[in-house]
Formats: C-alpha cells, sequence, structure tokens
C-alpha cells in the first residue's frame, strides 16, 4: 500500500527528481557560503508532480554537502495548515522559528538568553502547554530579567546578528502551498515578503504556480505574476512527466503490487495490453497512480480469477477519477451490455445493441479519455470482421459488455456468482443425467449458465472418468433445449456453440480417444430416438472440424481437436459413420418441419435444407414446396434466403440477393408472379420490406456484390 508520503531516499525516485534537486542543493550550498544573504527560492510544479519530494532531497543533499564542508545548518519545515490570519500566521512562524533556534543553541554563540529574549516579546509563555517541548518547559527561566519590549525589527535584527556571528545557514521550507484557500494562499505570500530578509536564511517555496497567481490576483488584480516574482528570486519549475514515463512507472508498480502467485503471473502476460488501455491517460501525476494502485490492491486480489482483468482496470479508473462516468455505466446498464436479437426480421444483424451503445456515449458530455474507455469496454463488433469479438468471446474472456459479468465488476465481494457451492457439487459429482440437465434449465433461467459452466470447468479438474463423462452426456443433453442462433458473419458463435464448447474442452480431460468418440456417439444414438437439432448439429460441426484437419488448420483449442486420431484412415472412417447419422437427422428435421412449420428456428433451417437437399434430393424435391404454399411462409424462405449476404457501413446493414443465394424450390419467376398478385396490406411491415427489397434486386437482376439498405432500398456500393 503506497501511503503517498513524499519519498525522502533516492533509490525510489522513479522520475529522476534527485539529479535535479541535486543540482539545486550544490548550487545553494556553493553560491551562497561566502555572503550572508537571504534568498527565496519557488518549486513550481502541478498537484502530485513530486514537489514535497523535491524538497527532501535538496534539504537531505544540503545537510550532506555542509557536513562535508563542516559548516552548519538550521532547517526549519513551517506547516501553515493550521492557522489563519496574517497576525496569528506571523506569530506562529516566529516562534517556531525562535524554537527551532532554541534545540540547535548548541550551533548558536550566546544563544540562550538571546532566544529567551525574543520569547519574551512573543508572549511565548501564554502558548505553553504540557508536552511542548524542553524549550518550552524552560523558558520561564530565559524570560526572568528582562524588561525592555523590543519591536519586531529590533528582533529580526538580533537574529540577524545571532546567524552571522554563529556562521549559521537557515533553510525555511514551506510546502503545499497551493493546496491552501486563496486567502491564506495570501498571507503565506506576505508572510515570506516580511520575513524573507533574514540574513543566511533560504527559504524554499513549493507550489502550482497557475494556482497561486490565481489566488493573488483575485487579492492584486491583474498583478499576481508579478508579485511572485517580487518575492521569489529562483523559480524551478519541475519537469514534466511524459507519457511514457507515466506507463513505464505504472506497469512497474502494478507488478510489484503483486510479486507472486497466478495474479502476477497474469499481470504480467498482460502489460503489453494494459500499456495500451485508454484509461492510462488519467494519470497525470505519480500521486495518480499511487491512488489507483492502492484501489486496485484491496480488490483485485479477491476478484481477478472472476473478470477480465484490462475491464476490471477501466472500470476502477472511472470509480476513481471520474465518478459521474462510473454511475453512468451503472445507471445505463441495459443500454450498453450486448444482447441479442430475439425479432425474426432482425435487419441489423445483431448490431443494433453496438449502434445503442455507441449513440448514448457518443452524447455524453465526458471527456475524450473517458469516452474512449466506455467504447473500449462495450462497442463490441460482433460481425468477425477484423479485430472482432463474438458473444462468445465477452463470455469466455468475462467482459463487462456480457449481461451476466456486468454485476460483478460492481460489487465490492464476489460469491461465486451466486451460485451456491452445493449446486457446483451436486452437479460435479452427480450420476444422473436428467438430475444435471434439470440443474442447467435452472441455471440458465437465471442467465447465470456460461459462467456456472466456466466454473464447472475450473472445478472438474480432479474429478474421476465417470465424473466426466456424466458432466459431458449432460451439456450435451440440455443442447436439445437449446435453439440455435447464428451470432455473426459467418455464424460461427451461438449460444448452443458455447455450451459445445464446453464439451470440447471436458473431452480434453478425458484420456482415452475410444472413450471419447463413444461418449458422442451415445449421445448421438439415444437423442436420434427423438427428433432434436442438436443431434444433426452435434455431427455437423465434427465434420467441420475434419474439414479442418484435413487442411491441417485444425489447431488445439478448436472445436472436437480431441476426437481425431491425425491417421487419415482411421479419422476418414471415423467421419463416414458421422456423415450418415448427420443425413438422418436432417432429414428427420425436414421432414417434422413439413408437420410443424414453426418447429425450426430460421437459423437452423438454413443449416439443414442444404443438406437435405444434397442428401435426398428427391426427397427434398418433392416436399420443399410444401413449405411455402403459404404466402407469408413464402416471404419467411424468402428472408431467409436474402439474409444469407449482408455487409455494414456507417451503422447500415446492407443485403444481397444474387441468384445463388435462393433455397432450391425457389424460383424467382415464380416468386415475382406470386409477389405481384399479393394485397401488401395483408403483410405486416418487416414482410413489405421483404418484398420490397426482392422486387428490387429482380428488377436489377440479382447482381452480385449489390447491397441495398433495407430500410430504403438505396444502393449501399459493392462490397
Amino acid at each position: 500500500m503506497h501511503t503517498d508520503l513524499p519519498l525522502e531516499e533516492s533509490k525510489y525516485d522513479k522520475l529522476g527528481r534527485y539529479l535535479f534537486a541535486t543540482e539545486i542543493a550544490s548550487g545553494l550550498v556553493n553560491s551562497f557560503k561566502n555572503n550572508n544573504e537571504s534568498i527565496v527560492l519557488g518549486i513550481n510544479g502541478a498537484w502530485g508532480s513530486g514537489k514535497s519530494t523535491i524538497i527532501n532531497f535538496i534539504i537531505n543533499e544540503v545537510k550532506r554537502l555542509t557536513n562535508e564542508n563542516e559548516e552548519e545548518i538550521i532547517t526549519v519545515r513551517f506547516n501553515p495548515w493550521m492557522f489563519s490570519g496574517q497576525k496569528e500566521l506571523q506569530n506562529i512562524f516566529l516562534k517556531e522559528l525562535f524554537i527551532k533556534l532554541e534545540t540547535n543553541k548548541e550551533k548558536l554563540k550566546d544563544a540562550s538568553k538571546k532566544i529567551a529574549d525574543f520569547l519574551e516579546h512573543l508572549n511565548w509563555l501564554k502558548y505553553i502547554h504540557s508536552g511542548t517541548g524542553e524549550a518550552v518547559s524552560d523558558a520561564q527561566k530565559f524570560l526572568q530579567g528582562l524588561s525592555k519590549e523590543k519591536n519586531l525589527s529590533e528582533l529580526k535584527s538580533d537574529i540577524d546578528d545571532l546567524l552571522i556571528k554563529s556562521k549559521v545557514k537557515l533553510y525555511i521550507t514551506i510546502d503545499d502551498i497551493d493546496r491552501l484557500t486563496p486567502s491564506e494562499i495570501t498571507d503565506i505570500f506576505q508572510l515570506v515578503k516580511l520575513n524573507g530578509n533574514f540574513a543566511n536564511t533560504i527559504f524554499i517555496l513549493a507550489y502550482d504556480h497557475d494556482v497561486v497567481t490565481t489566488a493573488l490576483n483575485q487579492q492584486f488584480g491583474e498583478n499576481g505574476k508579478k508579485y511572485i516574482e517580487k518575492i521569489v528570486q529562483i523559480d524551478y519549475t519541475l519537469p514534466s512527466v511524459s507519457k511514457e514515463d507515466i506507463t513505464r512507472i505504472f506497469i512497474d508498480s502494478i507488478n510489484t503490487l503483486f510479486p507472486s502467485g497466478e495474479i502476477c503471473e497474469i499481470i504480467k502476460s498482460q502489460s503489453d495490453e494494459i500499456k495500451t488501455e485508454p484509461f492510462i491517460k488519467y494519470f497525470k501525476s505519480l500521486r495518480d497512480i499511487y491512488r489507483y494502485n492502492n484501489s486496485i490492491k484491496l480488490r483485485l486480489s479477491s476478484i481477478f480469477n472472476d473478470l477480465n482483468l484490462l475491464d476490471f482496470l477501466s472500470i476502477e479508473a472511472l470509480r476513481i477519477f471520474n465518478q459521474k462516468a462510473y454511475q453512468f455505466v451503472i445507471d445505463n446498464k441495459e443500454n450498453l451490455i450486448y444482447q441479442k436479437s430475439v425479432t425474426n426480421y432482425n435487419f441489423r444483424m445483431g448490431s443494433n445493441d453496438e449502434n445503442s451503445a455507441k449513440d448514448i456515449i457518443e452524447k455524453t458530455e465526458f471527456d475524450i479519455t473517458t469516452k474512449n474507455i466506455l467504447n473500449r469496454l462495450f462497442l463490441i463488433d460482433t460481425m468477425l470482421s477484423f479485430n472482432t469479438e463474438s458473444p462468445e468471446d465477452l463470455i469466455r474472456a468475462k467482459r463487462v459488455a456480457n449481461k451476466n459479468y456486468f454485476d460483478r465488476y460492481f460489487n465490492l465481494q464476489l460469491a461465486n456468482f451466486d451460485i451456491q457451492e452445493e449446486t457446483f457439487d451436486k452437479f460435479i459429482n452427480s450420476t444422473e443425467t436428467q438430475t444435471n440437465i434439470e440443474i442447467l434449465k435452472d441455471i440458465n433461467e437465471k442467465n447465470q449458465l456460461f459462467q456456472f459452466l466456466n466454473w464447472v470447468e475450473i472445478k472438474n479438474n480432479k474429478s474421476k472418468k465417470e465424473q466426466q463423462k456424466n458432466i459431458l452426456l449432460s451439456a450435451l443433453g440440455f443442447t436439445n433445449l437449446m435453439t440455435y442462433k447464428r451470432q455473426g458473419l459467418f455464424g460461427y458463435d451461438s449460444d448452443i456453440m458455447s455450451v459445445l464448447r464446453f464439451c470440447s474442452k471436458i473431452l480434453n480431460d478425458i484420456e482415452d480417444l475410444e472413450e471419447r468418440r463413444k461418449i458422442i456417439s451415445e449421445h448421438l444414438v439415444k437423442i436420434q430416438k427423438e427428433i432434436h437439432f442438436s443431434s444433426f448439429y452435434v455431427a455437423d460441426t465434427i465434420m467441420n472440424s475434419k474439414e479442418l484437419l484435413d487442411k491441417e488448420k485444425l489447431y488445439s483449442d478448436y472445436l472436437w481437436y480431441d476426437l481425431f486420431k491425425r491417421e487419415k484412415e482411421d479419422d476418414d472412417l471415423y467421419i463416414k459413420d458421422l456423415i450418415e447419422k448427420r443425413n438422418i437427422s436432417a432429414k428427420q428435421l425436414f421432414t417434422k418441419l413439413l408437420e410443424d412449420k414453426d418447429f425450426l428456428g430460421e437459423d437452423e433451417i438454413t443449416l439443414i435444407l442444404g443438406v437435405v437437399k444434397n442428401s435426398f434430393p428427391e426427397y427434398y424435391d418433392e416436399n420443399f414446396p410444401k413449405l411455402i404454399v403459404n404466402d407469408n411462409e413464402l416471404i419467411k424462405y424468402l428472408w431467409l434466403s436474402i439474409k444469407k449476404n449482408w455487409m455494414t457501413s456507417n451503422s447500415n446493414t446492407g443485403y444481397q440477393l444474387a441468384e445463388y443465394q435462393f433455397f432450391p424450390g425457389l424460383d424467382k419467376e415464380k416468386i415475382k408472379e406470386r409477389i405481384d398478385k399479393f394485397d401488401l396490406d395483408l403483410f405486416d411491415e418487416n414482410e413489405n420490406k421483404v418484398i420490397a427489397l426482392f422486387n428490387k434486386a429482380y428488377n436489377d437482376g440479382f447482381k452480385e456484390n449489390k447491397y441495398y439498405n433495407i430500410e430504403t432500398l438505396e444502393d449501399m456500393g459493392r462490397y
């Protein structure tokens, strides 16, 4: 924990201030040792720039140099914070000075009587109270016999004589002047003006020039700057801290906060990413860094495994440096987090939440750094373009933009995602698949499924083989209850895919390849007795992984990596059986769809139709027309054809409709004949948009790479 105290030792100097300070100290000692002049030195720098540290370094170096030269000095650190009013300030200043002289009287010739004289004429006795110190308790003895009043000028003359005769230099430091009120700042500078001509005396003042000038302007009009120049003979401005130094020091300091353990490794592994985070621009001084580090020191160690490190660091920066922005995030949760569309005609294909977050952030009056932080946290690109993140990535990375993780960033303490430990234990240790499926249903209803699975993956490491098998079959069985909705441009991610990724990871913990394959086959055989999209989709994704394997692009973190022996004959034989299972499952789903038009979701329909056409062409050609007898169903399948190919530009979504996009059995001329006979008033707004886009593409000749804005039908150009 950093206490924000100024440094005393040069070995902790991170900004190279020590060399700067030693140069000043050397100049003071060498330039003024042979005369009795006084000087007022100013140390100018912004709040938190290290002025107090500079003063410490200067005084320490002065002591070292004068000790080497066998010279005597007395240092007085005057703190004006506890006093107000010019008269009181002057009295207290002189009293502190005299008591300091008393404690150093061995350095001063004939000091005792003179100091007692000084104290008498300031009525020192009325300030005496218990515990003040030996010098005060003996003051009564010093004061006896004095009867002559002296004015301030005479007292100062006596002090001058004392210092000159003793050849002692007096160093007086006054720090934190810029943290006083404007009237108090004025009082301090008048104090220095009044006392700055002591012989052998060096005043060192620390302040922010802009703050002090503003305060003096209030007192003296536009002459604040000139007033400072009359009092301060030498003004040193601290070099500004570069952005590079700030970043370097922050990275070094955050690494030293956690010198060992898992959290240390995580921070080190992400140091390069942390350096580029926009929140670092909040740091203007070391004090900002220390203030920030003190906070994360208290919080990060208890939650680093449960949240995304970069998101956490960004949100903590908002909390510390921009409380309004922090509260803005809490108040606008529903607008900022990523949410998948649930409408049938989602013309913006998942980008709507990105747009709403972008709009709401842009409308704020926050500074550019804060807006960049908010954009970094909540503008999630789900189009699978460059630098993209999918909804799956949000879950795996524990991002704040995911609804299930959001609240965790704003609670003081995590409690296993509010899921009791006994639920984890029951799920991991159960031997009943159906019991586990019920647990997953309950967890999913609370929007906690993916956090739960993440924790199961962690907690499952030491489970027995039978436990792992049951966990795997339970998760696969739960996919029967899920609807597939593609996410991203190529449909690589969905909720069901997220569960399958979990299954693939659990599969990796089962050592025997044949046992892995047996578990998958057991699942497929079991659910083929029923009719579930999951049976088709599991087999289809395994086939996709085999295609990647054949291209030598199936990497260790890819889905179903551990189902292959990497011997072509063996793997080909295994996949042949799966292809048959997949094709049969697709036909079963297609047949059920003929009976119940709402049996499958839109994206599920899109996946199975091509498989049925290729595997059972006669059956497909005979039965597909039954799906589009109803005009509304025709528009539905026309929409499914259109949304196969789309693009985004400037927050707008454009759709292409080329001939190759039509499902087999959708004849464009027959569609045109039917549409021309439609009473458009019988169709809703979204259906009419689909009809209008079809007519536009028809008239343009169904050109490839020609995209239309579905709202306006304007040509959005070529992609």
